[in-house]
């Protein structure tokens, strides 16, 4: 411990204050009654995010210790995800706000400086902290004589404000290099869109239009009972939930080779697209041993008479769905993937000169996609780095 600072527990440097707590019947549509909640804190950014309020009737009488006050740490104190159990946002302004009943707030005492404290609530000690509370159960509730354990190394008041002035500077720098490189991953993602769309928009000399059902038939696998999968074995099984990553189940070599002899199977080439869940996923069949799940997983039995499977994979990219959402999950039946118009050009060297630009176009975009995720990752972790500096003394 560097000369002069000393540990103190969250309890001997805050006080805390519990939400409003009020039944269903008093939510309206609007009102002067806000009422902040755990989703009011986005989760990477430990930030205030005022886009999704909730309002109360006026009716509802708000002490003014359910109420929000500048320099005040608003904590969630319950969730039905453990990831954002304990999650925290410094309250940067005066705002005639109460907060909800699985909120919690801290007051900070006279010996430390807000934001200080807050910072050290948003580095890695403080998650595993809130993550070791656990012990790797799906715990929903943190109570405040729990959370007032939390020890955090503090330093006189001075050193507080230099070591919250370095830090604020360090992560305004941080947030706006996060900010270009998620603008350049826009751009560059906004010009393969309209690209697409311009490419698949065409009409004229040399094009015709079909419909996706005057390609082939809509094909998929046999079904697959859970019985007849395992977590471990010769054939990966692609269900809607892994199409496209990594699977999580297998078959037996003996049924893969029976049902693909039998029923009906994707050709090498083939553009499987998911027709449940997230519709339009899409994935090239690279002709290696896998089997998919029937009737989320479909693809058209195109001979590529006319229109060339690599061309079909892009159109997908582009195309307006006329998928049927229900109460728990959207799904593209037959007959609307059928009934999709498109337009093609008849040359088969056209079609391929367009697959070729739209494939550069969409390496282009995920070069800069994983830059961007790379250039993400590493101002994440200088920021733990910093804030691991601050509170080692090392600032």
């Amino acid at each position: 411990m560097k000369k002069g600072w000393e540990w103190k527990k969250l309890g001997d440097i805050c006080t805390f204050q519990r939400g409003l707590t009020y039944s269903k019947k008093d939510e309206v549509e609007l009102s002067s009654n806000i009422v902040l909640r755990a989703t009011n804190i986005d989760l990477r950014t430990n930030t205030l995010e005022l886009t999704d309020l909730k309002y109360v009737n006026e009716s509802v009488h708000v002490p003014p210790d359910k109420k929000v006050r500048e320099g005040g740490l608003l904590v969630c104190m319950a969730s039905g995800s453990k990831s954002h159990l304990g999650k925290v946002a410094l309250i940067d302004k005066c705002y005639d706000f109460a907060f909800g009943g699985f909120m919690g707030q801290l007051l900070c005492r006279e010996m430390v400086v807000p934001k200080f404290v807050y910072y050290a609530m948003t580095g890695t000690e403080y998650l595993a902290f809130i993550a070791g509370l656990s012990d790797g159960a799906n715990i929903n509730n943190l109570r405040f004589d729990v959370l007032a354990t939390f020890r955090i190394p503090i330093p006189p008041l001075p050193e507080q404000q230099r070591i919250v002035g370095i830090l604020d500077e360090a992560f305004a720098g941080l947030a706006t290099a996060e900010a270009n490189a998620a603008r350049n991953l826009q751009n560059a993602q906004e010009i393969f869109d309209s690209h697409l769309h311009a490419v698949f928009s065409q009409r004229g000399e040399g094009w015709m239009e079909t419909t996706i059902g005057d390609l082939g038939r809509v094909s998929m696998c046999k079904r697959i009972f859970k019985q007849e999968t395992s977590a471990t074995g010769d054939i990966p099984f692609y269900k809607i939930g892994t199409f496209g990553r990594e699977p999580d189940a297998y078959i037996q070599s003996e049924t893969y080779n029976q049902y693909r002899a039998k029923y009906p199977f994707p050709k090498k080439g083939d553009v499987l697209i998911s027709a449940a869940g997230t519709i339009g996923r899409r994935v090239r069949y690279d002709g290696e041993p896998a089997y998919f799940q029937d009737s989320n997983i479909v693809w058209i039995d195109n001979d590529e008479e006319r229109v060339l499977n690599d061309y079909l994979y892009h159109f997908y990219g582009s195309c307006q769905w006329n998928c049927t959402t229900g109460a728990t999950i959207s799904r593209l039946y037959n007959d609307d993937l059928r009934a999709i118009a498109l337009a093609f050009p008849v040359s088969h060297q056209q079609q391929r000169h367009i697959v070729e630009k739209l494939d550069a176009l969409a390496a282009e975009t995920q070069r800069l996609t994983l830059l961007c995720e790379q250039k993400q990752a590493a101002l994440a972790a200088l920021k733990k780095s910093l804030l691991h500096c601050a509170f080692s003394g090392e600032l």
